[in-house]
């Protein structure tokens, strides 16, 4: 048992290190609680004997590493660590026999163990990868390990007072390993922060357990039975089932990781060669300062292309709804355009993070939304056209936050003389 606690510490210890060298938008980190309801049934227990079964109910923590994977990461593993207690509790035991008596209010037998369980939830998620709300269901497999708890076995007189007693348990009362499968339904919310993907949700699960959880000194015959004042050998079982309602919270990787420094080159001068004459290129891209600039110079700017990344015109996260700050370069941008004799192309341009298709139609309704936005500001109609490329055509690479950035843009292409 020693030998498999390791190899379950050893491989959470694996996956949190290679989480941080992984894809951010599929290794998560988290905290997992709430409510349990615990029962327990007895395979052979004398229902007029022991009429009264009655749920134990206690709280429930967890912490996991969850990994995601597939085609929109449909698919997901989440090993984790969880702390609760298991039990149930026996009451009116032997009513038949002291409820003439008048002295006795209750006889009751609770059992309370205290666990900490390796689960490992194997989930599928529903929806797209990027959908805000994302519903899964899950099946885990459970392995627990009783560390400490107690045993109630008490009288209640009608006075008050109790007689009995009180103790704590041990192997011998209770089995060291415990054996469950756990089913699982719940929902996820996803929301960004600077770029990284964090969740938060809720899920309902129950549990059955698949193993007895007698020690051995109910098996070995040492078990003493209140209602009878006998010691027996217990030839039955008794497992344990529950029901948890749970929140969690994801929290990426990707928070903790830090973009390195280029290291630094020293290069000895050498002699240069004379340079030879230097062709200017034509620039992929312009500001809106730098055409006004031209157009006051008397320079020509058709077939020049105005970008505008995300940091100048804003979209809400995943929407083509403009947001109010863009507002005012927009309205620059049309008096400019309202002067101009030439044609414009509105061409709109995503990251690639996401899938093709959603960022297909992500740009498409963006170079919509510009194009309406400028006819509202007084620019003609048919001055006016637009075009999507989606991830197609990025400025730079998308390995950065900044080349992203630089990606996530509008772009107006001047064209010839109408």
């Amino acid at each position: 048992m020693k030998k498999f606690i390791a190899l379950c510490l050893l491989c959470a210890a694996w996956q949190i290190g290679y989480a941080q060298n992984a894809d951010d938008n599929q290794w998560y980190f988290g905290v997992n609680g709430g409510f349990r309801s615990n029962f327990m049934r007895f395979s052979d227990i004398d229902e007029e004997l022991y009429p009264s079964h009655e749920k134990l109910n206690s709280g429930v923590f967890s912490v996991f590493v969850q990994y995601e994977f597939g085609k929109e990461n449909h698919f997901a593993l989440r090993p984790q660590f969880s702390f609760l207690p298991r039990g149930g509790e026996l009451t009116n035991i032997g009513k038949a026999l002291y409820e003439n008596m008048g002295e006795i209010d209750n006889v009751y037998y609770k059992l309370k163990s205290r666990y900490w369980d390796i689960r490992i939830p194997v989930i599928y998620n529903f929806c797209s990868a990027n959908s805000p709300v994302r519903p899964y269901v899950y099946v885990a497999p459970v392995v627990g390990f009783s560390t400490r708890g107690d045993i109630d076995m008490r009288e209640k007189y009608t006075d008050g007072s109790y007689a009995g007693y009180h103790v704590g348990l041990s192997d011998a009362n209770m089995a060291k390993t415990y054996f469950a499968l756990m089913f699982g339904v719940g929902f996820k919310h996803q929301f960004h922060i600077d770029r990284h993907k964090f969740f938060w949700g809720l899920e309902v699960s129950y549990e059955q357990g698949l193993t007895d959880t007698y020690g051995k000194k109910e098996k070995d015959g040492e078990a003493f039975d209140f209602a009878s004042s006998t010691t027996r050998k217990v030839s039955g079982t008794r497992k344990f089932s529950g029901v948890e309602v749970t929140a969690t919270l994801g929290v990426p990787f990707s928070i903790f990781k830090k973009q390195k420094a280029a290291p630094a080159v020293y290069v000895t001068p050498t002699p240069k060669p004379e340079p030879e004459p230097v062709v200017e290129k034509e620039k992929p891209c312009y500001t809106l300062e730098e055409i006004i600039d031209l157009m006051i110079k008397g320079e020509p700017i058709e077939g020049k292309t105005i970008c505008a990344v995300d940091d100048v015109i804003n979209f809400d996260f995943g929407k083509s709804t403009i947001k109010e700050e863009s507002h005012q370069y927009l309205d620059r941008l049309a008096l400019v355009l309202i002067r101009l004799n030439t044609r414009i192309e509105v061409k709109g341009h995503t990251d690639n993070i996401g899938s093709a298709e959603v960022n297909m139609e992500l740009s498409k309704e963006r170079a919509r939304a510009v194009t309406e936005y400028l006819v509202s500001k007084g620019v003609n109609r048919n001055k006016l056209s637009y075009s999507y490329y989606g991830m197609t055509k990025p400025l730079t690479s998308n390995d950065t936050e900044k080349g992203r950035a630089l990606n996530r843009r509008v772009e107006f292409e001047i064209l010839n003389n109408q």
